[in-house]
């Protein structure tokens, strides 16, 4: 197999007691890597855990990974904080030892309940703005670029329209050719106080 050969994997579902697939659809992608890591205990990731008011073929839960072939202990990961117009904002990123992909999740989160309407206009430039600065602080040797970024926002508090061309505009503007497919997905709740938290890919 070539250094750069990808390996794609098609499943059927064959449990009896889960919902079957939806569709044929790639389910993971393998890229080589001359080196594996099996006596690995504690693997360390990123978890987003959001409630929506329903999933298809009544499914109770749905579980999205995304993993990588690499040593877990020689990892890049961090965090940067910052407030914005009564928000908290989170962001935390995972660079692969191999330095061949990376993952970025930004967290909104808001400090206390309020009566009157936010201004959300900075909160959003400021994610996005911190989203920028991690992607920028990726190592040297790491040349992943964003493809795709899935937004979860609380339906409750965002109107979906109007955060769809924000986060957008503020992505084009801070990211330009960069900029990664920006994917909403309205939900009824997520941990906390938080009020939208985006993940994103870098490969």
């Amino acid at each position: 197999m070539l250094p750069d050969e990808k390996l794609f994997m098609h499943v059927q579902s064959i449990s009896h007691w889960a919902p079957a697939n939806i569709g044929p659809y790639s389910q993971s992608v393998k890229e080589e890597d001359s080196e594996t890591y099996d006596d690995v205990a504690t693997v360390c990731g990123m978890l987003a855990v959001v409630v929506i008011s329903h999933l298809p073929r009544d499914a109770a839960i749905e579980w999205h990974v995304i993993a990588v072939v690499d040593n877990p202990m020689q990892r890049k990961h961090f965090t940067m904080k910052m407030l914005s117009g009564g928000f908290e904002i989170e962001c935390e990123s995972v660079e692969s030892s191999s330095a061949s992909c990376a993952s970025i999740s930004v967290r909104l989160s808001l400090l206390s309940p309020s009566t009157s309407p936010l201004d959300l206009d900075g909160p959003l430039r400021d994610l996005v703005a911190l989203f920028r600065q991690a992607v920028e602080k990726l190592s040297e040797d790491c040349r992943a670029i964003p493809l795709s970024s899935r937004a979860f926002f609380r339906k409750d508090f965002f109107d979906a329209q109007t955060l769809q061309a924000g986060l957008q505009e503020y992505l084009e503007q801070h990211l330009g050719k960069k900029t990664p497919a920006l994917i909403l997905v309205p939900v009824v709740d997520l941990p906390g106080k938080e009020v939208m938290h985006i993940t994103s890919w870098l490969s």
